[in-house]
């Protein structure tokens, strides 16, 4: 089982560039259909351009950052980007959830969000777990 604990946190790393670079790409090249898919309206130019920075340059730069780290075997700090960057929005949503109240949409991307950080953080232990074991 030791053997696989590094293949287990890579794994999780190249979620992450997969989950967070399609979410950025599909908000850049399509904002106005991430605005509708996240019950927002975005009838000017600049509220476009908003959406495609903060859905999709952000979520473009994590994915940036997992795959540098991916690539030069950084795993262990990759993921600890991607656990932080994860956490802060679920906590930001449950956040909402309190304040705004429920909504279908908000308690459907809490839930994945929850199941992807899950990925990152079992990711991130097994990758810890290696480095223990290493002679």
């Amino acid at each position: 089982m030791h053997k696989a604990l590094p293949w287990i946190a890579r794994a999780a790393l190249l979620f992450a560039v997969l989950d967070f670079g399609y979410i950025g790409i599909n908000a850049i090249l399509n904002p106005a259909s991430m605005a509708a898919n996240s019950t927002l309206a975005a009838a000017e130019a600049a509220g476009l351009t908003n959406i495609r920075v903060g859905f999709g340059a952000f979520h473009l730069a994590v994915s940036i950052v997992a795959l540098f780290c991916l690539a030069t075997a950084r795993v262990g700090i990759g993921l600890a980007v991607v656990c932080t960057f994860t956490a802060t929005a679920v906590c930001v949503r449950a956040l909402g959830l309190m304040i705004d109240g429920s909504h279908p949409r908000t308690l459907l991307l809490i839930q994945l969000e929850s199941l992807g950080l899950l990925i990152f953080v079992v990711g991130f232990c097994a990758h810890w777990r290696s480095q223990l074991r290493r002679p």
